[in-house]
């Protein structure tokens, strides 16, 4: 909207902000359902163009300040944004990261430890007793490990 003196609001500068903050947000699209491969990268590309946007209110805010206004609030939102630009980049390079190999971890082929762990009734069940059968069955020809990091 137009004001009496002719001064426009700079909607660049508040969509970047809006922008900015909706990439570390993104994260959350994870718990709702959306494919997590695409998560880092849109967490990392919001922010980017939201600083683009944010440059160029800036650049419309103190190169023709008399039809453009935000000077002072755009300069506060580009630190923002650089800010959240930052910590997008920093949460960006930590979700891309693996995790180092254990050396102490199986390989594919490799025989298991024996274990003791309780069933869904709470008695103990040894791995050498899930290989070597039941008392009237015949012994499995594999186990299968699932581990599974869930939230109880």
């Amino acid at each position: 909207m137009a004001e009496a003196s002719g001064r426009r609001r700079n909607g660049a500068i508040w969509l970047g902000l809006l922008l900015t903050v909706l990439g570390p947000l993104s994260g959350a699209l994870e718990f709702i359902g959306f494919p997590a491969a695409p998560l880092t990268w849109i967490s990392l590309v919001l922010p980017m163009i939201g600083f683009v946007l944010v440059v160029i209110g800036l650049w419309r805010a103190f190169g023709r300040p008399e039809i453009y206004r935000g000077k002072i609030a755009g300069s506060i939102i580009a630190v923002v944004s650089v800010l959240l630009l930052a910590g997008s980049i920093k949460l960006f390079s930590i979700a891309r990261q693996l995790p180092p190999e254990s050396a102490g971890a199986p390989q594919v082929g490799q025989r298991v430890p024996d274990f003791t762990l309780p069933d869904s009734d709470g008695h103990l069940v040894s791995l050498a007793q899930l290989i070597s059968g039941s008392a009237g069955g015949a012994a499995p020809k594999a186990v299968l490990l699932v581990f599974y990091r869930g939230y109880w």
